[in-house]
C-alpha cells in the first residue's frame, strides 16, 4: 500500500467514526426532545394551561434534571411551539397525492384522526382567542387542493369556488369555536360534515 493510500484510508476512518459519532448524538438529542415534548403534552392535558406548569414538573415527568431542559430549549413556550411544528409537518406532508375526491376524503380522514389522537393537547394549543396559524394554513391548503382537483377535471366554474370558499371558511370557523368550547358538536360532527359536502359538491361539479 502507498503512503498516499495509507493516508486516504486514515482519513476515511476518521471521517467514518466522526460521522458514527455525530450520528449517535444526534439521535440521542432528538431522543431527549421528544422525551421533553411528550412530557409537555401529557402535563398540558392534564394542568390545562402552560401556566400551570414549571420547568421542575416537565423535567421530574421526563425524568432529566432542569439542567438538561435547559441544554435543549429557553422556556417551556419554545416547547409548546416545537411541538405544534412538528404536529404541523404530519398533517401538511408532501407525500398525499390529489387526483380524486377519494383522494381528498382520505385526507381529511387522515386529519380528523390526529386531531382525534392528540385531542388533549390541540385543544389546549389551539384554545386562544387569536385565530392560529395553523388553522388557517389547514383551511387555505385544503381549499387549494379541491381547487387543483376540479381545474384539471375543466372546472371553471365561479360558483364552485365561491361555494367551496363557503364551505372551507364556515367548517374551520366551526373548528375554531370547538376547540374553544363554545359549540356543542364533536369532531366526529365536523369530519362527516365536511366529507359529505365535499363529496356532494364534487359530483355536482365534476361529471
Amino acid at each position: 500500500m502507498s503512503k498516499i493510500e495509507h493516508y486516504i484510508d486514515i482519513l476515511y476512518e476518521e471521517w467514518y467514526n466522526y460521522n458514527m459519532v455525530k450520528t449517535s448524538y444526534l439521535k440521542a438529542t432528538e431522543k431527549t426532545r421528544r422525551k421533553i415534548r411528550k412530557a409537555f403534552a401529557d402535563l398540558l392535558a392534564t394542568r390545562g394551561s402552560v401556566k400551570n406548569i414549571t420547568v421542575t414538573d416537565l423535567a421530574e415527568r421526563a425524568e432529566i434534571t432542569r439542567g438538561t431542559f435547559y441544554n435543549y430549549y429557553n422556556n417551556l413556550y419554545e416547547v409548546g411551539a416545537e411541538l405544534q411544528a412538528e404536529i404541523e409537518k404530519e398533517l401538511f406532508a408532501e407525500r398525499y397525492e390529489f387526483n380524486t375526491i377519494g383522494d381528498v376524503e382520505q385526507y381529511v380522514n387522515q386529519i380528523f384522526t390526529f386531531l382525534r389522537q392528540q385531542e388533549s393537547v390541540y385543544r389546549q394549543l389551539l384554545s386562544s382567542d387569536a385565530p392560529t396559524a395553523f388553522l388557517s394554513q389547514l383551511e387555505s391548503g385544503m381549499t387549494q387542493r379541491v381547487f387543483s382537483i376540479m381545474r384539471e377535471k375543466g372546472i371553471e366554474d365561479k360558483n364552485a369556488e365561491f361555494e367551496l370558499l363557503i364551505l372551507t371558511s364556515g367548517t374551520f370557523a366551526i373548528l375554531r369555536k370547538y376547540y374553544r368550547n363554545e359549540v356543542s358538536v364533536t369532531l366526529e360532527d365536523i369530519h362527516d360534515y365536511l366529507s359529505y359536502k365535499l363529496r356532494i359538491m364534487f359530483e355536482r361539479y365534476v361529471k
